[in-house]
């Protein structure tokens, strides 16, 4: 059976929010704590989110680059990639650290970053 993690990596390349939401827990909470104006909380929140990410992105796609579960929390790490509708470039990597409660995700703490393009700075 495949991990939440390995679910919502699946569902994120799949475009499926419906999926996507059953990863979390109904009262779940979010954080970005490099961002602390931007908590989130709720199944709709996430929901709401991921819908239009899925709009804006629509060829998002997702790799677990490398994953830990243990007990009853997460590590996870990310690189998420594609395009905005407006042409710029998303490229995305960080982690991803999440508490689970009957094997979904209760809390989580993103710590996702734009890749600076080195190309630029040379």
């Amino acid at each position: 059976m495949p991990t939440v993690l390995q679910r919502m990596s699946d569902a994120i390349n799949a475009h499926d929010i419906d999926a996507f939401v059953s990863c979390f827990a109904n009262d779940f909470k979010g954080e970005q704590p490099l961002h602390p104006e931007s908590p989130f909380t709720g199944l709709a929140q996430v929901r709401e989110n991921w819908t239009a990410l899925f709009a804006e992105v629509p060829d998002l796609s997702a790799t677990l680059v490398a994953s830990m579960i243990d007990d009853d929390i997460a590590w996870a790490e990310w690189h998420w990639q594609g395009t905005h509708t407006s042409k710029s470039a998303v490229n995305m990597r960080g982690v991803v650290v999440a508490g689970l409660r009957n094997g979904i995700i209760s809390w989580a703490r993103l710590y996702m970053e734009p890749v600076h393009d080195q190309s630029l700075t040379g």
